[in-house]
């Protein structure tokens, strides 16, 4: 066995799946063609829309800072992200395709990381079935994965949230271990409006149930947070954006509960199926009388990302692919509380926890309006019943091992991933059409043509970004000014 230096076990089949795993994602992202934003980077950061023939490609290293510093006053806070945005576009698609590659294995790498407990030696699929977890159950896939702008926010920026909620949770010791912590926080904090309040949730319920670590070491890790938070939320262009593109000069109180309940209910929609293993988990702990600082330290993730779904309110405006953010970070305490449920659990009480955590599952989906998403978890709550009654009578023998019906999950889980693959270059095909029709009527001054003409709206393929099929003022500017102008093939 190969080991890692947190001694984790890496088998044959990990072996396996990282480089097929790159692969894949490689491909996609060389595939994805540019979209929106991604035309607009190509050049000095000056404003939202186009100064059509007049736009100035970025063409040296200095550029990409005049760029970073412009939309930091013009566009926002998170110019960590867009900095990054500007370099990989500069640098060229196979630069982005191979960090952005790297960044999904990586990030599976970390969730696998987050699950402290000796399963990891019991299971030999768990790198495989997380990473079908991130390909069937992460939400807006192709906006936040695939679109250079979007994954640079989202997969990248979650990342680093990966890394530091790992680091802060790490039992090593040691002053490098600190700054390393203290490091990957400050950057996690710095990437967007929400992390740093997450983490600063994360830390005060560790602190309060972790004394392996002393207080200090906490304390100092929420005051890294400060200066990343500072860097994203006092940025001079927030208010700017807010007006321009998000269409909120002013939000009152009233909006901001309504658009974070919008939130909450996506995000309990979207995040059902990772919801749920934590439910269970959570009323498996209570049923046995844990003590509330067990409960706090195993609760503590999932708390912060509740939390980060409701502070995304404060923007005025939902964008569903933002729940990227909270979601990533929820893969962690799921899998820990699966693993540790289906590993670790007494036999004679699983069911008592499965069922209030479907019921509540069902419950909190109805109360955010998803009425389909209630039916299933109000479904799987009767199946299960019925199944837990029949079986009473039986031999109560298991049907088949665990790592058996792992293999089946995983090998049900790849054919629609090969499906989603396959279909992806019918959406590619599709959209290369429409930016070729639009690009034509263009050249004719035919704007009749150009409004009228539909886009791929519905995609073949999960993979597909939605950002693509939005036919705007704004994007039409950079179309006309990369495709027309320029000249630019798509």
């Amino acid at each position: 066995m190969v080991r890692t230096t947190t001694d984790k076990r890496i088998n044959k089949i990990d072996m396996i799946t990282v480089p097929a795993v790159f692969l894949l994602v490689l491909l996609l992202s060389l595939i994805t063609p540019l979209i929106t934003d991604d035309l607009h980077f190509n050049y000095v950061w000056n404003g939202f829309d186009a100064d059509i023939g007049n736009e100035i490609r970025i063409a040296s290293i200095g550029d990409l800072f005049t760029s970073a510093s412009n939309y930091y006053r013009y566009s926002g806070g998170r110019v960590v992200c867009h900095f990054l945005v500007f370099a990989v576009i500069y640098a060229g698609k196979w630069a982005f395709a191979v960090i952005n590659a790297c960044f999904f294995v990586m990030a599976g790498l970390l969730i696998r990381r987050g699950i402290r407990t000796d399963v990891l030696y019991e299971n030999k699929y768990t790198l495989p079935l997380v990473y079908m977890s991130m390909f069937l159950l992460l939400p807006s896939w192709g906006d936040s994965i695939l679109w250079i702008s979007g994954s640079v926010n989202y997969l990248w920026a979650g990342t680093v949230m990966l890394w530091a909620v790992n680091m802060i949770g790490s039992h090593h010791k040691g002053v490098g271990n600190s700054i390393l912590t203290f490091i990957s926080v400050l950057l996690a904090s710095s990437v967007n409006e929400i992390f740093g309040g997450m983490l600063i949730i994360f830390i005060v319920l560790r602190l309060i149930s972790d004394r392996i670590k002393p207080a200090g070491y906490y304390i100092v890790s929420m005051l890294c947070t400060l200066p990343g938070m500072a860097l994203v939320i006092l940025a001079p262009g927030n208010a700017n954006r807010q007006a321009v593109v998000d269409g909120n000069s002013d939000i009152g109180i009233t909006k901001v509960i309504r658009t974070s309940y919008d939130y909450l209910s996506c995000f309990i929609s979207w995040g059902s199926v990772i919801l749920l293993p934590v439910l269970i988990m959570l009323f498996y702990m209570i049923l046995r009388r844990e003590k509330i600082k067990k409960i706090s330290a195993a609760m503590a993730l999932p708390i912060a990302c509740f939390a980060g779904s409701a502070a995304l309110g404060m923007s005025g405006v939902v964008i569903q692919r933002a729940l990227f953010s909270v979601i990533l970070p929820l893969m962690i305490p799921a899998w820990s509380c699966l693993m540790d449920f289906l590993y670790r659990a007494e036999e004679s009480e699983k069911y008592k926890s499965v069922y209030p955590a479907l019921a509540s599952l069902t419950i909190l989906n109805l109360i955010s309006l998803s009425f389909m998403q209630a039916a299933v978890a109000g479904l799987c709550l009767v199946v299960l019943i019925l199944v837990r009654y029949l079986l009473k009578g039986g031999s109560g023998r298991k049907s088949g091992s665990q790592a058996r019906r792992d293999l089946i999950v995983i090998l049900l889980s790849g054919i629609i991933v090969m499906f989603n693959t396959v279909t992806f270059f019918i959406d590619v095909k599709n959209y290369d059409s429409y930016i070729a029709q639009v690009a034509s009527a263009m050249k004719r001054n035919d704007m009749e043509t150009v409004y009228s003409a539909s886009s791929q709206r519905t995609a073949v393929s999960l993979f597909f970004p939605a950002e693509g099929t939005i036919v705007s003022d704004y994007s039409m500017s950079w179309i006309y000014q990369y495709y027309v102008v320029e000249g630019n093939e798509q």
